[in-house]
This record gives C-alpha cells, structure tokens and sequence, in this order.
C-alpha cells in the first residue's frame, strides 16, 4: 500500500471559484451539483449559495486510490 498527502488550502470553495480552479464552466458545475456529483457543504436554508466541499472531494480521491 502506498501512501500520498494531499493539501488544500480551504474546506470550502465557491462554486466560481471551482469553476476557475478546474477548467470546467459554471454552468457545467451547478449541473454536478444538481446530479449529486459534486459534494457541497450542507445548507441550512434553501437560498443559501452552495460551497464545494474540498474535504469530502480528498476523501473520495482517497477512497478511489486505496481500491486500486
């Protein structure tokens, strides 16, 4: 079994910022946030903005290394 870290620099980023930090549209985001493809820090309201969870994002990433 190998072993990696990773860093991140927030739990949390904007849906925009997402967006700039991989390439994809905004739209293409909030498209994979409505599929359940993309986690996003629970919402205490309905009108609140979504944030990307970066830790559940490592967390999957490990998952997936560790099955190989």
């Amino acid at each position: 079994m190998s072993e990696f870290t990773l860093q991140i620099d927030a739990p949390y980023i904007s849906c925009e910022e997402y967006a700039r930090r991989t390439g994809i549209t905004l739209r293409t985001v909030r498209t994979l946030i409505s599929d359940g493809r993309l986690p996003i820090r629970p919402k205490l309201k309905s009108k609140e903005r979504p944030f990307i969870n970066m830790i559940a994002l490592v967390k999957e990433a490990r998952d997936l290394a560790e099955a190989c």
